[in-house]
């Protein structure tokens, strides 16, 4: 078994724009706590899905994130720990269609009489400054403003935020000092809508790359959420990947199989995929944090396809009504002819004298 690929994709969302007070979020998803400007009120996460490309060979990983919120906040940021320094530039939406077409359940339709009293089932090295905080990039991207970062020091890395206008909650500098032990990079990423406008809707993808051996799922932040976090990963790698177990509940694997670039419309999937891979999708939809006591890491398993199988019932009708609801009494009606009418002849017929 190859040794696992180590993806970094969850996101610390951090703080607002400078000089906003920070309070707790009123909702956080899997991928960390999300404020907004002056904290007055939270950022609801309605999705957030990765698509995550390895390629062992090269010992690269990157990870397109989307997400989309409702909110009233009108800046917003986060922190990305990545393994190594990353390259950041915007995301395709359209690879996301894609992959959702691609791993829709396998439909099977069904007809029958009577009508369906319920639904159908489904089948089931580093580079920090001595100290301190080295910038080693920034730019713009379309609403993004974006720096990738390095630090030796979890104090140091937090105080660097704080100067920038980043508004730590208490306690998550300290919980950084792992990642900093690590020697991981991170991109730190400000959001700004627009005058007059809120982050809100469906945001821009951003597209992460960065060199690494193992495939993880940073989650240890999320640990101090306040409510059930979520995690929904596109995987594409040479093999089928599974997660190691943990405290954490295992993930759903809805769809588990190889996709050829010939299935794809998209010309920026296709070179995003490079050839034929596995595709594995892992779905976790409640996770309690109190249970994420580390990163989520995965490895290579059994190329076992999988797609979930959805049933769909269509039931006859006769002149609009269920056909079973009119042949049944039928069908009775003609057994009694069948059966009682014999006896009833029988019965009627004059008896023979006794000799």
């Amino acid at each position: 078994m190859r040794a696992a690929i180590r993806l970094s994709s969850v996101i610390a969302l951090l703080a607002a724009w400078t000089g906003a007070a920070l309070v707790q979020p009123s909702w956080a998803c899997g991928c960390g706590a999300f404020v907004g400007h002056g904290g007055s009120s939270g950022i609801d996460v309605a999705d957030e899905t990765s698509i995550v490309r390895f390629d062992d060979r090269a010992g690269t990983e990157q990870i397109v994130l989307r997400m989309s919120v409702r909110s009233e906040v009108r800046d917003a940021g986060w922190l990305f720990p990545t393994p190594s320094a990353a390259q950041v530039r915007l995301g395709d939406r359209a690879w996301f269609r894609e992959l959702d077409r691609l791993t829709e359940p396998r439909v099977v339709r069904r007809r029958t009489w009577f009508p369906q009293f319920g639904d159908g089932a489904g089948a089931g090295a580093p580079q920090g400054g001595s100290g301190g905080v080295s910038v080693l990039g920034e730019k713009h991207l379309g609403p993004f403003t974006v720096a990738t970062l390095a630090a030796d020091d979890s104090a140091a890395l937090a105080n660097w935020l704080k100067g920038n206008g980043y508004r730590l909650s208490p306690g998550l500098g300290e919980a950084l000092a792992p990642y900093v032990a690590m020697g991981w990079k991170y991109v730190a990423v400000k959001l700004d809508p627009g005058a007059g406008q809120t982050v809100s809707g469906e945001l821009d993808p951003l597209h992460v790359s960065f060199r690494t051996r193992e495939l993880v799922y940073p989650m240890r932040l999320s640990q101090r959420a306040k409510s059930m976090q979520s995690v929904h990963l596109y995987v594409l790698a040479p093999h089928r990947v599974a997660r190691v177990a943990s405290r954490a509940p295992q993930d759903e694997i809805p769809f588990a199989g190889w996709i050829d670039p010939a299935q794809v419309s998209s010309p920026g999937l296709r070179q995003f995929l490079g050839g034929r891979v596995f595709l594995t999708e892992a779905l976790n939809r409640h996770l309690p944090p109190r249970l994420i006591n580390d990163d989520f890491h995965y490895r290579y398993t059994a190329d076992t396809p999988y797609r979930e199988t959805t049933y769909e019932t269509e039931v006859v009708r006769l002149l609009g009504v269920p056909a079973g609801l009119i042949l049944l009494p039928a069908g009775a009606v003609l057994l009694a002819v069948v059966v009682i009418t014999p006896i009833v002849v029988l019965r009627s017929r004059p008896r023979r004298p006794a000799a």
